[in-house]
């Protein structure tokens, strides 16, 4: 009896001993210094950021817009108004990531709201509304902030869009300026 349960002992110590050392992840890329890892995360968001750029400027000045869904209750599908097909899509993986507001949906919707902005700054208000609207049924967590202004949350916009008062008007001035900034970067030639 004693001798089953030395092997038993030994057989739980040997195949428990690797999981203790596995502890220690040799995988390259942790062995990098910090520093080079913050920059290349850096770099992949500036090109997350730049991406949706080029794909939303190019989309809208085809009149097309898409917008991404994380709420799985929204209402989906292609939406014809205002001169624009706007497709809104739902994918439940995508929608469950949950990776922050670097990721290329949540960049995407951005530019969407810097372009509602714009509409709205520039007497197409019934465009830019409608447009606040849907990305506020979209992605209720989506957000304005700028160095020098508190955050606005999308359903705050959405209610000063509509009452069309001063509480949005640093959020139409800074969306309308960077809007043109960035159609002259990403923009069709």
């Amino acid at each position: 009896m004693n001798t089953i349960r030395l092997i038993l002992a030994a057989c739980t110590i040997a195949v428990t001993l690797p999981l203790f050392a596995q502890d220690k992840d040799e995988r390259p890329i942790l062995k990098e210094p910090q520093a080079r890892l913050v920059l290349a995360m850096q770099a992949m968001a500036d090109e997350i950021s730049m991406s949706a750029s080029v794909n939303v400027t190019h989309d809208i000045a085809q009149k097309r817009i898409r917008i991404f869904s994380v709420v799985p209750d929204a209402k989906v599908g292609e939406f014809n108004k205002y001169g624009y097909q706007v497709e809104i899509i739902y994918n439940a993986k995508l929608a469950s990531s949950k990776v922050g507001n670097g990721a290329y949906y949540s960049q995407s919707n951005y530019l969407i709201l810097a372009f509602a902005g714009a509409q709205f700054a520039s007497g197409k208000k019934e465009l830019g509304r409608w447009l606040v609207e849907i990305l506020a049924a979209s992605e209720p967590d989506l957000f304005w902030s700028s160095p020098t202004h508190p955050v606005m949350t999308i359903q705050q916009i959405s209610v000063g869009l509509k009452s069309d008062d001063k509480t949005v008007k640093d959020f139409l001035e800074d969306r309308n300026t960077i809007w043109a900034e960035i159609m002259d970067l990403y923009g069709p030639r």
